[in-house]
């Protein structure tokens, strides 16, 4: 070794911890920032939705009922068929009603142990996935039980369509 000559260091590679830092911060503020629109609602493989124009979408569910031609499904759970809902004679289904008022007692425990207000004047929100096909009166009556169970709050899953 010649003692004069210093030792060549070797050149410096990409120093990226500088870039990592940056684009770390950009992820971070792109992910606080982005808000994702409506929930993610699949629509039952049997339903022929409505459309509709409105641009209004929902921001929480908490309850969802499906109404096909066969069966009426609260939370993805058989309840009712369809006839015996139109042959009823009453405006509300007690099947239906036991299985909303479960639902809704389990919702309101939840909430309270959350340590939020449990105001009851606030209804319950439903999603209403409906066959455009089924008569009104089946419409109806789930409508008048779901807002007899305490899910004042309801809304129809529908196709939008574009306004011309």
């Amino acid at each position: 070794m010649a003692a004069g000559r210093p030792k060549k260091k070797p050149e410096g590679g990409l120093n990226i911890t500088s870039m990592m830092d940056m684009f770390t911060i950009v992820l971070v503020f792109l992910l606080k920032n982005f808000e994702a629109e409506g929930n993610l609602l699949t629509q039952a493989d049997n339903l022929k939705l409505p459309n509709s124009v409105s641009k209004k979408t929902v921001k929480e569910i908490s309850l969802t009922v499906v109404v096909d031609n066969e069966q009426i499904l609260v939370d993805s759970k058989p309840v009712l068929t369809t006839a015996d809902v139109l042959a009823s004679e009453t405006v509300l289904i007690n099947p239906i009603k036991d299985e909303f008022d479960k639902l809704r007692e389990t919702e309101l425990k939840a909430a309270l142990l959350a340590g939020k207000d449990t105001d009851e004047d606030e209804g319950g929100k439903v999603i209403i996935q409906i066959d455009k096909n089924i008569p009104y009166d089946v419409m109806y009556k789930v409508m008048a039980t779901a807002g007899a169970s305490g899910y004042s709050n309801i809304s129809f899953a529908v196709i939008q369509k574009l306004s011309e």
